[in-house]
């Protein structure tokens, strides 16, 4: 029984500090995800145990076309199960603010993202599926999806370096029509998260998060 309370904890503990939309009631989370092709830069208070808001800044890159976003972020924790040794989550998120591309001549215009994501993970493994949507009036409508698997060789402490190992496959089908498959390593420390890789077709990723 003890055994089960730890582990139920150490799941709820380490999932809101991690990658996640909305984390604990009160925090506060940084983070920038990049590779060539996109960056993702975040600022996000969790003002409950289920929402949270803050700023989003996307930047899209294809070839010499690059389109930026900057969005105003509220994200809703629609579904949690907590079990003995597993959590699973989904998330609701949504953004409005304006885009800015250098191939619109009529310059920044108003832009909206909504989405979903989901994750089911124990000590061990980790699985996710995030989809993000984009559109305005002057913006080619796009979306993103990306899925992950990861596994830990070890089981770590609360306060000792957590490892993973990662698959990452995104799709951007409006944007290029190749799967990006990426493999990467996930580390875990406290309150910071970094990641990095390189896909299989050379692009790299670097990932860093920090949550207060």
């Amino acid at each position: 029984m003890f055994k089960n309370l730890v582990g139920i904890f150490w799941l709820v503990f380490t999932a809101s500090a991690a990658a996640h939309p909305v984390i604990f009631n009160d925090g506060i989370v940084v983070s920038s995800s990049n590779m060539e092709s996109y960056s993702d830069n975040q600022l996000l208070y969790t003002f409950t145990n289920k929402w949270s808001t803050g700023v989003n800044h996307w930047r899209f890159s294809q070839g010499k076309e690059i389109t930026e976003l900057g969005l105003v972020r509220l994200n809703h924790l629609l579904w949690r199960r907590n079990a003995d040794d597993s959590q699973a989550n989904i998330y609701l998120l949504s953004g409005i603010g304006m885009m800015d591309s250098e191939n619109d001549a009529q310059g920044t215009s108003e832009a909206y993202m909504g989405g979903f994501e989901f994750d089911w993970e124990t000590r061990t493994l980790f699985t996710a599926l995030k989809h993000y949507y984009f559109s305005g009036p002057s913006l080619a409508d796009f979306s993103m999806t990306q899925m992950r698997i990861g596994v830990s060789p070890f089981e770590a402490g609360f306060e000792e370096l957590q490892s993973w190992l990662m698959l990452q496959v995104m799709y951007m089908p409006e944007v290029d029509s190749t799967i990006v498959v990426t493999p990467m390593l996930r580390f875990f420390y406290k309150n910071v998260l970094w990641e990095f890789g390189s896909s299989t077709r050379g692009e790299w990723m670097l990932n860093l998060m920090v949550h207060y």
